[in-house]
């Protein structure tokens, strides 16, 4: 059973703690601890989260000792974390290592909700082991105390992010919970999910689903096994096969559990019994990976080869439908392994590194002419994990994209990136706009002069790569119009427009403008 965090800081270890940033994540649930400290920061990163596990409900304890200097480090950790599904981090030792919670990252912990608790500062008596055991005793307590946990855990799913409300993410916080493993499998006995108690354990799951076994709960050696039949539209779709090993299975448990995957497939569910390329680039995008790996062997598709992504957007629905049909003809005579086809508001095309980067952009402009889509070129993509954060990017960031690069029909990923930096500086209020604007506002103070220099700017910088002919062909002026604005910009910014890397600030700077133009006008 889970316990909320504010009753955790109520606990003697935590009382003197205070909470720095995500104070409105306090009402999260916790249901494990766990200690995070590294020496490489790199080797840590990919060996912990590029898998395909999930944390979900914990928190983490640190002291940033190895990263306790470098700031965007530990930003970086926070983001990981959060992606990983932790709710919190509890940082020691403030004061004695790391100088000082920084207010960089004290913003980003607010933006993701993500709570920030630091320990008292300059006390070097504390230890990870009071609040290790404090938490521990407080969780196992309420677990005791709670039998019924059915409900609590299908809230715990429902809150949870789009990217993470999946199959898998679903049977690792039921398996944490119940200390029991789980497994579906098809009606034909082929397992489609399957997560073990613990993380590590060697049973031979696909001799155990091949026992002799009912729905009644029945002891095979060590473990207490049940099958379940989970329906959907009143057939029965899948079969559920539940574990637990040294301990009995009771009938209550089994019939909870039973009841928390029956109501996720009936709520979330997928169709996980259909053997298609949909299912599979579904599979890829929601992180399902047990899934993902039985549909790419049974299509004969090596998933790992994948190595770019393409998003494309039509204009409307059968304009899609048209897109889609032409994009996986294409795309089939160009690469030995590709996906193509619909996402949420996508034509998700995923392949292999066969063509050049040159290719690449030929076959994106042969698209445009054929097709009124927008591309997003998302490219080396080591890993699924990385294509998954990729779509998430583009899905949360791409409506920004479009609004800074008004004109763009090919968008690269990192361009979607950098829309997001910049919707997450207005995001932050007045002082963080103020800060980024300050570059360009002698502008303000020349009304209708300084909107025109800050069109031209804009232009320029953001629209025609730095172009001079272009720019006056997109603004309809002569190129010496074009040359004489930005020599005016020089002269009133005091530093030439046209050089890095004096333009790096003032790129940004104009991308703002234009994102809070459009914010204003709507």
């Amino acid at each position: 059973m889970s316990v909320k965090l504010e009753e955790l800081l109520k606990l003697p270890s935590l009382r003197e703690a205070k909470v720095v940033a995500g104070k409105t994540g306090l009402k999260k649930l916790v249901s494990s601890i766990s200690v995070l400290e590294h020496t490489d920061v790199e080797i840590l990163e990919d060996a912990l989260f590029d898998n395909d596990e999930f944390y979900g409900s914990e928190i983490v304890i640190s002291a940033f000792i190895n990263i306790k200097d470098n700031v965007d480090a530990q930003c970086n950790m926070i983001e990981r974390l959060h992606h990983a599904g932790e709710v919190a981090l509890i940082l020691y030792y403030v004061g004695i290592f790391m100088p000082k919670v920084d207010e960089k990252l004290i913003r980003l912990a607010n933006k993701l909700d993500f709570t920030l608790i630091v320990m008292p500062e300059n006390e070097m008596t504390l230890r990870y082991s009071e609040v290790i055991y404090e938490v521990v005793e407080a969780i196992v307590k309420q677990e005791m105390r709670v039998t019924h946990f059915a409900s609590e855990l299908l809230e715990q799913i429902s809150n949870l992010p789009n990217n993470q409300r999946n199959i898998d993410t679903m049977l690792k916080i039921l398996t944490d919970r119940t200390r029991s493993s789980i497994v579906l499998t098809d009606n034909s006995g082929e397992i489609v999910h399957a997560v073990t108690w613990p993380r590590i354990n060697t049973i031979a799951l696909d001799k155990v689903i091949h026992l002799p076994i009912t729905e009644r709960i029945e002891q095979h050696d060590q473990l207490f096994i049940t099958k379940r039949p989970l329906m959907q539209d009143g057939i029965k779709m899948l079969q559920l096969f539940l574990i637990k090993e040294n301990e009995a299975l009771t009938e209550e448990l089994a019939a909870q559990m039973t009841e928390v995957v029956q109501v996720f497939m009936n709520l979330w569910g997928e169709k996980y019994s259909e053997i298609s390329t949909s299912e599979l680039v579904k599979a890829i995008l929601n992180n399902e990976s047990v899934k993902m790996r039985r549909l790419a062997k049974i299509l004969g598709i090596d998933v790992a080869s994948i190595q770019t992504m393409w998003l494309i957007e039509a204009q409307n629905a059968q304009a899609n439908e048209q897109a889609l049909q032409k994009i996986q003809s294409y795309f089939s005579a160009h690469f030995q392994v590709s996906l193509v086809d619909f996402h949420d508001d996508f034509i998700v095309a995923l392949m292999d590194n066969s063509l050049t980067q040159g290719e690449y952009d030929e076959l994106a402009k042969h698209l445009l002419k054929e097709l009124d889509v927008q591309i997003i070129i998302c490219g080396g993509q080591e890993n699924t994990t990385d294509v998954q954060q990729s779509y998430a990017t583009v899905s949360s960031y791409f409506e920004a994209a479009k609004i800074i690069y008004p004109l763009k029909t090919i968008f690269s990923i990192q361009e979607v990136m950098f829309a997001a930096e910049c919707y997450e500086i207005v995001n932050r209020g007045e002082r963080a706009i103020s800060e980024q604007l300050k570059l360009v506002q002698p502008l303000f103070q020349m009304q209708s002069q300084g909107e025109e220099l800050l069109q031209t700017l804009a232009v320029f910088l953001l629209d025609t790569e730095n172009n001079m002919g272009k720019a006056a062909d997109v603004l309809f002026l002569h190129k010496n119009t074009i040359k004489y604005r930005l020599a005016r910009l020089h002269e009133i910014l005091q530093y030439p427009v046209t050089k890095l890397p004096e333009s790096y600030n003032l790129y940004t700077s104009v991308a703002i403008w234009r994102l809070l133009q459009e914010m204003n006008q709507t």
